[in-house]
């Protein structure tokens, strides 16, 4: 009758969390969705927890963290100091990568403009699940956490309490006891 969604993550793959976030919306066309929240739903782990009709959270729940970042690992002083030489061939202009070279110019625009991509998805989906703006999300957003009760606060979690206050909530939304 109504789906309870405990989520205990620090997050991961935006991909993955996209995936999820889209079966999750799916499902909720047909039944009420409940987000229980463990020690922390961060990053993916908010991510997924955006659409429900209502977010639970406990009182130190670390969450949100709604924010984007890029690793590209590059040991080009290394090889240089150690007498690497690489050299790429390729088959068109793209921003090509060797962590064995500098990154060029091309690459790193590239690479920070599908950060920002990913960021500015992430934004509207918690907008469209929180019923904020792009605005007032990005204003509490920037990857920075918060416990359950500050973000009850500012609106990124419904109600504070455990998975029993969820399964109270399902019911309720559900029509049963």
């Amino acid at each position: 009758k109504a789906i309870v969604l405990r989520v205990n993550s620090p997050g991961g793959s935006a991909l993955t969390s996209d995936v999820i976030h889209h079966e999750l919306v799916k499902a909720q066309k047909v039944k009420p969705l409940i987000v229980s929240m463990g020690d922390y739903a961060a990053s993916g782990g908010y991510f997924i927890s955006a659409p429900a009709d209502t977010i639970v959270a406990q009182p130190n729940t670390i969450t949100g963290s709604i924010g984007v970042f890029g690793v590209i690992p590059n040991i080009s002083k290394l090889a240089e100091n150690i007498g690497v030489n690489a050299e790429q061939v390729s088959t068109n202009k793209g921003a090509n990568y060797s962590l064995f070279e500098p990154m060029t110019n091309e690459f790193r625009t590239v690479t920070q403009e599908g950060v920002e991509f990913v960021y500015t998805t992430f934004l509207d989906r918690v907008a469209a699940g929180r019923n904020m703006t792009v605005a007032q999300v990005d204003e509490i957003a920037q990857g920075r956490v918060w416990s359950g009760v500050e973000a009850k606060e500012k609106g990124l979690v419904d109600e504070l309490g455990g998975l029993k206050e969820a399964v109270i909530e399902a019911a309720g939304l559900a029509g049963i006891t």
